[in-house]
């Protein structure tokens, strides 16, 4: 935009454009943005944030309501500047005189409310508003009392268990409260501080809204504890809610400008690699769950005993048409090798894929490996991708893989999933280091009370053990020992043929 070219930092030149530009700042928060922040502000709002902040608009404009609104952002994201932003368009055009911005220190609330006077003083905001500190009645670091727009305004910053009980400036009570990282992630730890926190929070602070009406904000990010107000909120049928983690389903990330994919994806690992994986969940994804799974100590687990290049005893793929989540069509496929008869994952892929797609990736993941079986979960209708498969083989002509598939049986799969998290520990399964970050995702990320987990790729290790002891004749076909024993057969299956009897 031209605040950012522009070396005055001032976006017009006359003040008859003042009106037209305030329109626009009104309606678009890039704008918006640009006008307050030229120096700062670089990439465009993506669209999920410019949605919430409609939201927030459509709600500020109601009149004599107290809607209590919970938004969870993760962290890196901008929902600091945002909450600035939504306090800088109360200011500028809505009614709203006293907003009161309550964080868990008062030194954070002071640098919130120390920026959005810096918005406030920016050249293209008092060139097109006016000067806000022509009007100053008080003016302290938690303090601010000004007329500006028609209106006596206050902005105030308390620290979290702050006394706000009976807070009244200029015959005037909050009429927006703003929860801005109330909670810290030490305080998240403590269930006496996380209650006490919660009941000053309803019982103290928000009691001392104005009784005109009064918006409450609660933002923040999910804490991976089950102390998180974040979670308790987002269990409150009183509350409206948003939230969503930096990573969308469909793979991409929330704002890819600010916070790219790839870059998200090393974050991961190295939270992996440190064994963290629940914070990156928890603070990133917002999961709600993250850190409760403690099925499995990480920590207590041995080092994969396997050097790379070592030879097999056999190897197979693992085919997971469905990853059982509500609503999806993710097909997992994993890769396996046989080291000292157990089974080792080396490579996993996960998608949403048509069937087609899947079978492609399992014939390309078969002949590069030298893998000639493919196991494929045949439960009701995903028998048919084994037909499909043996259907697509025969008509390129790719011969020598075995398509064979195999059942749930009767146990439950959480209760298989359950088993096989005792194998891994004991050693009985092994993982790939590649395939570790994936692995661990869904460890974190099971629920043996619920259904609809995102489990494909434990599936597939629930069937490894499986595969080993009941088709361990099409697994050594591609070993030493097998391919001797097959030239053998075919050695001696020639030898009738040509035999005179």
């Amino acid at each position: 935009m031209s605040a950012i070219d522009n070396p005055s930092g001032e976006l017009f030149s006359g003040a008859a454009e003042a009106k037209d530009i305030a329109e626009t700042a009104k309606g678009n928060l890039d704008f918006l943005s640009a006008l307050a922040m030229p120096t700062v502000f670089e990439f465009g709002w993506p669209r999920i944030l410019t949605a919430v902040w409609m939201w927030l608009l459509q709600e500020i404009h109601k009149q004599r309501e107290f809607p209590n609104m919970a938004l969870g952002l993760p962290r890196g994201f901008g929902k600091t500047t945002l909450v600035k932003l939504f306090i800088l368009y109360c200011i500028l055009f809505t009614d709203r005189r006293f907003v009161l911005v309550l964080s868990a220190t008062e030194k954070h609330a002071i640098n919130i409310i120390r920026d959005v006077c810096s918005m406030l003083d920016e050249p293209n905001i008092r060139n097109v508003f006016g000067n806000w500190r022509d009007g100053l009645i008080q003016d302290t670091m938690a303090l601010k009392v000004f007329g500006f727009r028609g209106r006596t305004i206050i902005l105030a910053g308390i620290g979290a268990g702050g006394s706000v009980r009976g807070i009244n400036v200029d015959n005037a009570r909050p009429d927006v409260m703003i929860f801005e990282d109330v909670q810290t992630r030490e305080d998240a730890d403590s269930k006496q501080v996380s209650d006490d926190l919660d009941d000053w929070m309803v019982g103290t602070a928000m009691k001392a809204k104005s009784p005109k009406g009064c918006m409450t904000l609660f933002i923040a990010n999910m804490y991976p504890t089950e102390h998180s107000l974040l979670k308790k909120l987002k269990r409150n049928p009183h509350w409206a809610k948003f939230i969503c983690g930096g990573i969308l389903e469909d793979g991409t990330s929330l704002w890819e400008d600010l916070q790219p994919i790839k870059q998200l994806f090393a974050e991961f690992l190295r939270d992996v690699a440190a064994g963290k994986e629940h914070i990156f969940a928890a603070e990133v994804l917002n999961d709600e769950e993250a850190g409760l799974n403690n099925l499995i100590d990480f920590s207590k687990l041995k080092d994969y005993p396997h050097e790379d290049g070592d030879i097999h005893q056999g190897n197979f793929i693992i085919i997971d048409p469905s990853n059982d989540k509500a609503n999806s069509d993710s097909i997992t496929t994993s890769y396996f090798e046989v080291q000292d008869g157990r089974p080792v994952v080396r490579e996993i892929d996960e998608g949403r894929y048509t069937p087609l797609q899947a079978i492609e990736i399992s014939l390309e993941m078969a002949m590069r490996n030298n893998c000639s079986l493919v196991v494929i979960e045949a439960n009701a209708y995903q028998y048919s991708l084994k037909y499909w498969s043996e259907y697509i083989c025969d008509k390129l002509g790719i011969i020598g893989i075995t398509f064979l598939p195999i059942y749930s049986g009767k146990i439950s799969k959480n209760a298989r999933i359950l088993t096989m998290f005792k194998a891994y520990v004991a050693g009985d399964i092994w993982i790939h280091s590649s395939c570790q970050a994936k692995v661990k995702a869904q460890i974190q990320a099971f629920n043996p009370l619920k259904t609809n987990n995102i489990d494909g790729i434990l599936d597939c290790l629930t069937y490894a053990p499986r595969v080993i002891e009941e088709m361990a004749d099409y697994i050594k076909i591609n070993t030493i020992e097998g391919r001797q024993e097959f030239e053998g057969q075919e050695i001696e299956y020639l030898a009738h043929q040509n035999s005179p009897f």
